[in-house]
């Protein structure tokens, strides 16, 4: 679904003027989970020279549905996985993303820091973070991930417009914004 959610980003923004977007926008695909986030640790070795530049790195992945396993078999509970959004700690940003979840009524989300669980999210876009560029990081983390049974069937289909939508104001929430301004309102105690 991630995939998904990133070409639904780049179909939105093609729509729009290129001199009506509130940056000059790249929209990336990465593979290598499974080997440490080798597609984005290769663009950012390849691309390091664009990073200072950076006002934004948004990553989209996995817009799931909850199961819980009931005797041994996957059952669904009716509702969407808990949403994590691997915020940067700025002030504004996260009151950004904090809104974009509000105005799209987007239950169980979590807006977290990006190194809540270790020195950097637990996405194929965390590696970002490590280089010093702001982030926002969607992920969900149902149990069943990378296994057998994670099928198109548990995909959040119901919520991926509005997760759509959300990005949409998160980017456009940093119009006006440079990297540098982003980078000096992130909070470091």
């Amino acid at each position: 679904s991630g995939i998904a959610m990133v070409l639904a980003q780049a179909a939105y923004w093609s729509a729009v003027p290129q001199e009506e977007r509130p940056h000059d926008l790249l929209f990336i695909l990465t593979s290598g989970h499974m080997c440490g986030g080798a597609g984005t640790r290769g663009f950012i070795s390849a691309h390091r020279e664009l990073l200072e530049n950076v006002v934004l790195e948004l990553h989209l992945e996995h817009a799931a549905l909850e199961h819980v396993d009931r005797d041994g078999k996957l059952a669904p509970t009716g509702q969407p996985e808990p949403r994590w959004w691997f915020t940067t700690e700025n002030p504004g940003l996260e009151d950004a993303v904090r809104a974009a979840i509000s105005a799209e009524d987007l239950r169980r989300s979590l807006i977290v820091p990006p190194t809540i669980f270790a020195n950097q999210p637990t996405t194929d876009g965390g590696a970002f973070h490590l280089e010093g560029v702001p982030l926002v990081n969607f992920l969900t983390a149902p149990v069943y991930l990378f296994d057998s049974q994670d099928t198109l069937d548990k995909i959040d289909r119901e919520h991926l417009a509005a997760i759509t939508r959300a990005a949409v104001r998160v980017i456009e929430s940093t119009r006006g914004t440079t990297a540098r301004s982003m980078r000096e309102g992130v909070r470091t105690s």
